[in-house]
Parts: C-alpha cells; sequence; structure tokens
C-alpha cells in the first residue's frame, strides 16, 4: 500500500525543484494543482522577488515638435547596451491587452504583477483596469468600480509572501487641486469588489495654488506590509495609506530645501528608504523610516554618496550635464541603482563600488525615472478571472 506524503514534505521536496518543472507537475493531480498553485507558487514568487530581472521604465526620443514616448525593458543583470524592449518583453505583455499600449497605459508594478489603465472615456467600455502576469501569461480585467467614474491614478498592492491574493486603489481627486486624494477606491481580488472610504490623514495639508499644473502624489506607489506610500507633488510630505483601515498619516521629508524637489522612495528588506540631493546638489542622502508603522515614524540618515566621486569615474555623464539620481533599490542587497537620462548604475553602499548597468542607444532617454522605473521580478501565481477575458 502505497504511503501518503504530507502535504508540507511534498511542498519542501517541490521547491527544490526547478520552478518551470514544478508548474508542468500540476497536471499530475487536482491535490497537486491545488498545493503548488497555492502554496508553492506563492513561496517561488516570493523568492524570485528578492532577485530581481530587469528594468521596467519610459523611453522618451525626439519627433518633430516634441517628444515620442515608449514603454522599455532592460534585462539585469546581464545586459550593458539598451535599444529599449531587451527579450521582447514588452511585446509580452502588449500583446495580451485589448488596446493599443502607449505610455499613458503602463501605471504600476509590484512583484510581478502590472497595473494598466484605459484612458479612454467612453460609455461603451466595461473595464478601464488591467492586471497583467506576464509570466503565467494572463490579462485580468479588473471590473468598473460603481457608479462609474474616470479612470483616475492607480496602483496595484501585491506581496506574495505575505497573500496569494492582490489589491488595485484608485486615488480619487475632485475640483479642488489638493496635496492628496480626498478617497481611495480599493479593489480585492479576493472579494472581486471594490470598496470606497475616504482619506483620513494625520496631518492637514495645504492645497496647491489654484493655478498650478502639478498637485496631488507622484505617481510612483510603494506596497509594504498593508500600506501604500507615495509622494505629495505639492508638500514637502510622503502619504501612507492604510489599506486595512481608515487610518493615514502624513509624514515630513527630511529635506526641506533639497535640491531636487520630490526625491526618490523605495524598498528594500522589509523597510521603506527616501533619497534626494541635499541643498548643495553635491551629495545623494538615503533615509531610512524608523517605527513606519506606527503614529509618528521618523526619518534616520543611513548614507551619503558623494556625486562628484560618481561622475568622476563617468566623464561623459559629466560632460553631459546630466545627474545621477536614485532610480531603485535593491530588494534584498546593499545595492542600489542610480541613474540619469542615459544610464543606470548599481552602487553598493557597504563597499562604495559602482557598476555600469546598462546605457541607452543614442537619441533615447530614460523619462523621469525617479518615479517610473520599477524593478520587475517573475510572478508564478495563477490569477483568477472576474470575466470571461480582457475585452
Amino acid at each position: 500500500m502505497a504511503v501518503q506524503l504530507p502535504d508540507d514534505m511534498i511542498v519542501e521536496i517541490l521547491c527544490r525543484l526547478p520552478v518551470n518543472m514544478v508548474m508542468r507537475l500540476k497536471a499530475v493531480s487536482k491535490a497537486w494543482h491545488r498545493l503548488i498553485s497555492n502554496v508553492c507558487a506563492p513561496l517561488f514568487s516570493a523568492a524570485a522577488a528578492a532577485h530581481p530581472s530587469g528594468f521596467l521604465f519610459l523611453c522618451s526620443y525626439q519627433i518633430i515638435g516634441g517628444l515620442g514616448y515608449f514603454a522599455a525593458y532592460a534585462s539585469y543583470p546581464d545586459v550593458r547596451d539598451c535599444v529599449g524592449q531587451t527579450d521582447g518583453f514588452v511585446d509580452s505583455y502588449a500583446c495580451m491587452l485589448p488596446f493599443m499600449l502607449s505610455s499613458d497605459h503602463y501605471f504600476d508594478c509590484c512583484n510581478g504583477l502590472l497595473l494598466f489603465v484605459r484612458r479612454e472615456q467612453r460609455e461603451a467600455l466595461p473595464h478601464y483596469y488591467f492586471v497583467c502576469n506576464t509570466t503565467t501569461r494572463q490579462c485580468i480585467a479588473i471590473p468598473n468600480p460603481r457608479p462609474r467614474t474616470a479612470p483616475f491614478a492607480a496602483a496595484i498592492a501585491y506581496d506574495p509572501a505575505k497573500s496569494p491574493h492582490y489589491k488595485v486603489v484608485r486615488f480619487i481627486y475632485f475640483e479642488e487641486k489638493t496635496s492628496c486624494p480626498v478617497k481611495l477606491d480599493i479593489f480585492s481580488s479576493d472579494t472581486g469588489k471594490w470598496v470606497r472610504r475616504r482619506v483620513k490623514l494625520s496631518t492637514e495639508l495645504p492645497h496647491a495654488a489654484a493655478d498650478a499644473d502639478e498637485y496631488g502624489c507622484i505617481r510612483r506607489s510603494i506596497y509594504l506590509d498593508g500600506m501604500i506610500y507615495k509622494l505629495s507633488f505639492v508638500v514637502n510630505y510622503l502619504i501612507r495609506f492604510d489599506l486595512n483601515a481608515p487610518s493615514d498619516v502624513a509624514i515630513e521629508l527630511p529635506h526641506k530645501n533639497a535640491a531636487d524637489r520630490h526625491g526618490f522612495i523605495g524598498m528594500s528588506r522589509g523597510s521603506l528608504y527616501y533619497s534626494n540631493h541635499d541643498e548643495s546638489g553635491l551629495m545623494i542622502s538615503i533615509w531610512l523610516l524608523e517605527d513606519r508603522c506606527k503614529r509618528d515614524p521618523f526619518w534616520k540618515l543611513t548614507h551619503r554618496i558623494s556625486v562628484d566621486s560618481l561622475t568622476s569615474k563617468y566623464p561623459d555623464v559629466r560632460n553631459s550635464g546630466f545627474h545621477f539620481h536614485t532610480y531603485a533599490i535593491h530588494p534584498a542587497s546593499d545595492i542600489i541603482f542610480l541613474g540619469n537620462p542615459t544610464m543606470v548604475i548599481s552602487y553598493d553602499l557597504k563597499s562604495n563600488k559602482s557598476e555600469e548597468v546598462f546605457t541607452l542607444s543614442s537619441g533615447l532617454k530614460i523619462s523621469s525615472g525617479q518615479h517610473f522605473v520599477h524593478l520587475y521580478s517573475p510572478c508564478y501565481a495563477v490569477l483568477s478571472n472576474f470575466d470571461n477575458n480582457c475585452g
């Protein structure tokens, strides 16, 4: 009589095998399909998140009368020269979307899931938001919230180490030019439903001027432990949105007179970081947010990097007039990624050594790298459908 191994032992054995082989073993039985989908796939995804395989970013190029833009990808760590669409990665998700991809459609990336926002505001459109998993070749159409409103800015929240489910968060602004959203619409893949709640900040923030071009929050979002973090366009604050309770916090940034107005936020090893040039523009400072889940978090300066020492190693950058900014933080090491419109380098915060990651082809530039560059890692979780297809 055959001995049935306990599930935890089967999982331990399966997780020692190559991931592609394990994914094929789902066909063995319904029990194995359930075990691999619900247990092994999230474990593989969480492990992959610690080893990013590429950069997603927005590329610009000169056209008659202005600039053109396109979504781009550079693999990591095995690429040096980048034409913008390495390995056909962009095509792999563009072909799944039910509309022609443009630079305005891509909005966020979190642990291997990509969020796209369809900008056309036509009454007949059944969906505005789409979640893509390029690894499993899925495009999931998210039902529109009720009542139907314009396709606002949004973010995706997903951590395979904590839950198999993800959330899509819409940041709602009304006619007043506020410093942060006034409401959140939160869609859960667990329930398949939207929930709306008001933003309740711990600190009242001033509104933008009536004639201001910029207001609200910067597009880049960081998801960590049930909370989304965003920088305000208008004021010198980081906003923490709690997705599980109506308790939001405005956190004053450590640089009041930074050379760069907005700076950068990123996550590594369960901690949140902020980076910006100091007032002189000669040093890049990196700050850790201590007690980030509490009511009164505070900033701790962890590293300072000399801009002159960086540019001395890369004379082309010095001659171009561009400066290095923080574009990304490695999720599981002491490496940060610094960049300018033409190149990205890695910088080891322990050894202070830098290495070129990739340089763009002539005529191409990275657009708004501090806010639009995302590290990508594969996600092996199979997503549930909420409709028959993406149309």
